[in-house]
């Protein structure tokens, strides 16, 4: 088995020198709770940043099986049917369990990666595309790409990485383009590495005000010319 591609929480202190959590420059923090949802041999993977508030939340409580994409479950399972790639009849809660034999669902950065604003935390919005400007936190993102993705299991064919972001894709596809030898660019959203086709799709949040323009894919818009192009490049290599 692939190390990190077992259901459940994961063992990784990579960035860690005994602390649960470590503080960062800029008031950035790591908390250490690394996990991997579903099959241990995946044929796609799903891939987003790092941890949320939501399920942060549900993780101090312990049980794993909740955490994966708590809150943005059902958009989550509506951008994989609007890809073809989820009969409608499936339940996205089944997917992220260990009996789980097609799907796998982690993040890039698998801790909870946050930044402190006034009182309290936060886990999304321009943080995303901000850490890859603070080198302390870029080498974490750097880290854990190699420890997690420089060897994905031989049976993935394809990863969906949730977020279009212009800077995000930009930032991202430069990592793996250092990352993987073969890299090859297919379109805007859209590259091949070691063996499969890498897909930019909209984050399933629900603080995301395009993703019903990306569902529907409208031609007139760009969050909707995005998802077209995810689509082709599916069609064309998948």
């Amino acid at each position: 088995m692939t190390f990190g591609y077992s259901h459940g929480w994961q063992e990784c202190r990579l960035c860690y020198t005994g602390a649960h959590s470590i503080s960062l420059p800029n008031n950035w923090m790591l908390h250490n709770n690394p996990g991997y949802a579903g099959s241990s041999n995946p044929s796609t993977l799903i891939l987003g940043f790092s941890k949320g508030a939501n399920q942060n939340e549900i993780a101090i409580q312990g049980a794993y099986d909740q955490v994966p994409f708590a809150g943005m479950r059902d958009r989550l399972q509506q951008l994989l049917v609007a890809l073809d790639l989820m009969p409608t009849d499936r339940r996205i809660d089944q997917m992220l369990t260990a009996h789980e034999v097609e799907f796998g669902a982690a993040s890039l950065v698998r801790c909870s990666l946050c930044r402190k604003k006034g009182d309290h935390y936060v886990t999304s919005g321009g943080l995303v595309t901000e850490g890859f400007r603070v080198p302390e936190i870029k080498a974490i993102i750097e880290r854990c790409a190699v420890t997690f993705l420089s060897r994905p299991p031989e049976s993935l064919r394809r990863v969906i990485l949730l977020g279009t972001n212009r800077i995000y894709i930009q930032k991202t596809m430069a990592l793996f383009q250092h990352l993987y030898p073969d890299f090859s660019r297919v379109n805007e959203v859209a590259f091949q590495a070691r063996g499969a086709l890498w897909i930019y799709v909209a984050h399933p949040s629900k603080a995301n005000g395009s993703f019903q323009a990306w569902q529907a894919a409208e031609p007139g818009s760009s969050a909707g010319q995005k998802c077209i192009q995810a689509r082709q490049a599916l069609a064309a290599y998948c």
